[in-house]
């Protein structure tokens, strides 16, 4: 008897927490050589670190850092040449991360934003928006990525295992499975 009311009351606390949890999300919006992007996030705990990481290699040195942001969005000028494949990483002050879906710098005429031979070479330029409610709205549809795993799946910076919060789908799915096995 205390066994179950044990489990039922397992499954209750972490279907409450995982629906008031926020979760971090970022945006994969469409990406020009030379153009301008705006990149968006959900509200987590600030402040956030936002790096432009390899697509084919998300474990390995980011492409760019584009700094400790504050806001929920940052207009960024992409730097890259057509063809690069890149991931945006996001990481907020509790360590919580989101991951973008992958994007391929789109072709254009443009050229002033190359500085060298190698895509990977050349600085971020943007800037971030004061208030993202009064910013531009993309043409593009951007589509919401936030994975359960990625790089460092599981560590935290110290090498130390992390936890990371169950989404509110599963964990209340969770409870009403458990309800419902208990009530067989």
């Amino acid at each position: 008897m205390f066994a179950t009311l044990f489990s039922v009351t397992l499954f209750v606390a972490l279907a409450i927490q995982g629906v008031f949890a926020a979760d971090l999300t970022i945006d994969t919006p469409s990406l020009t050589q030379c153009g301008s992007v705006q990149i968006n996030w959900t509200a987590s705990s600030p402040p956030y670190d936002l790096l432009v990481v390899p697509a084919d290699d998300l474990c390995g040195e980011a492409l760019l850092d584009l700094g400790q942001q504050t806001g929920l969005s940052y207009q960024w000028d992409v730097a890259l040449a057509s063809g690069t494949a890149v991931v945006f990483f996001i990481q907020d002050s509790e360590d919580n991360e989101a991951w973008s879906g992958t994007m391929t710098v789109g072709a254009s005429s443009d050229t002033s934003c190359l500085t060298g031979t190698t895509p990977t070479t050349s600085s971020p330029a943007g800037t971030p928006l004061a208030n993202p409610a009064t910013a531009a709205k993309s043409t593009a549809t951007p589509t919401t990525y936030s994975p359960a795993g990625a790089a460092n799946a599981g560590l935290a910076p110290s090498g130390a295992l992390s936890i990371r919060p169950l989404s509110a789908l599963t964990s209340v799915g969770s409870g009403l499975l458990a309800l419902f096995a208990l009530a067989l």
